[in-house]
């Protein structure tokens, strides 16, 4: 009998988010990961005797709240910060540019009055925009299909939820959505502002993660992107995991330990059972001898009753706990002496 339903190579964020939602879906989840640390890029190493720092991702805003939820990453100790200042970018002559909260427009307006006019609309342009597509995140893709069946019929209510989803957009924002597709960052930016780095702001989102530069065509889209985010309720803002990126494989390390409990209560409700049953057993055998009463034999059967229920409470829990762990660690369980039957 196949004991795994679904084999998930690499332990990244992205393979372990999927393992999770899979796992809860009921499927057999087996993760594998080449290091002995999960969490991809997403980690906290010691670079130095001593220190310890996100060594790849460094700040957090793309993840979803709704995953955070679902996984309940904050109850196993996640905890997200906002940075109190989103960006600085300084200059060779000295200026400056300093982002965030009762920050940006005033530190814009020291390097052009013009600017720091237009500024607040181009971000709420990006913001519009993104809010609605921010909901097309967690909706499969229409599909193409074959023939004309049930399959087809659900693609094609897909396909209109979609296309619902957009038609929320202003035909301004329409139009800007398809400049955001198509253009490169660097084009859309000129033509909006004048000084270098209030471009840079913008246009260093173009390029994070990209490899390329802010004048390729569909770097847009990438600024845009970077606006789907947002930190503790805020849109838009970015933020630190206390502990470095780490700390969300550190959560799933603590949702283990979570798991293990849960195991130890349901294998000691198990054996409390087993002692109610013996007592019963006893009990009756007494009674039938006439040295115990029928109260004595009821107080056993009320604590079979306890224990089964102490048994079901367990198993809720760890499951529970299974759920949002056992594709989250994949290999890991061994480690940690756990086998899930």
């Amino acid at each position: 009998m196949n004991e795994t339903d679904v084999v998930i190579i690499g332990a990244g964020h992205n393979g372990l988010t999927c393992a999770a939602y899979l796992a809860m879906a009921g499927l057999r989840v087996k993760v594998v990961e080449r290091r002995k640390v999960v969490g991809g890029a997403a980690v906290t190493e010691e670079f130095h005797p001593g220190f310890r720092n996100s060594v790849a991702a460094y700040t957090v805003s793309l993840l979803n709240p709704l995953i955070i939820a679902d996984l309940r990453l904050a109850d196993h100790g996640l905890r997200i910060v906002e940075r109190r200042a989103q960006n600085f970018l300084p200059a060779p002559d000295g200026s400056y540019l300093l982002t965030g909260e009762g920050l940006t427009r005033q530190s814009v307006a020291k390097l052009s009055e013009r600017d720091a006019g237009r500024i607040d609309a181009f971000s709420h342009e990006l913001e519009g925009i993104a809010d609605v597509l921010r909901q097309l995140v967690l909706r499969p893709p229409p599909n193409l299909v074959e023939g004309f069946g049930l399959a087809a019929i659900r693609e094609t209510f897909n396909a209109l939820g979609t296309g619902n989803i957009l038609r929320k957009l202003t035909s301004e924002q329409q139009r800007s959505l398809l400049d955001l597709f198509t253009r490169s960052a660097g084009e859309m930016l000129d033509e909006r502002f004048e000084n270098d780095l209030v471009k840079a702001l913008f246009g260093f989102d173009s390029i994070v993660g990209n490899y390329a530069s802010p004048y390729a065509a569909g770097s847009a889209y990438v600024m845009l992107h970077h606006a789907f985010g947002e930190v503790n309720g805020k849109k838009g803002v970015w933020g630190h995991a206390i502990g470095g990126m780490g700390a969300i494989a550190q959560a799933m390390a603590r949702a283990v330990a979570s798991l293990e409990l849960a195991k130890r209560r349901v294998k000691l409700s198990q054996r409390a059972i087993e002692l109610a049953k013996q007592n019963i057993k006893i009990e009756t055998d007494r009674f039938n001898l006439g040295t115990r009463t029928n109260f004595d034999v009821l107080n056993r059967v009320e604590e079979l009753r306890q224990a089964e229920l102490r048994e079901a409470q367990a198993k809720i829990d760890w499951h529970k706990a299974e759920n949002t762990v056992q594709a989250l660690t994949g290999d890991i369980l061994p480690a940690f002496g756990i086998t899930v039957q």
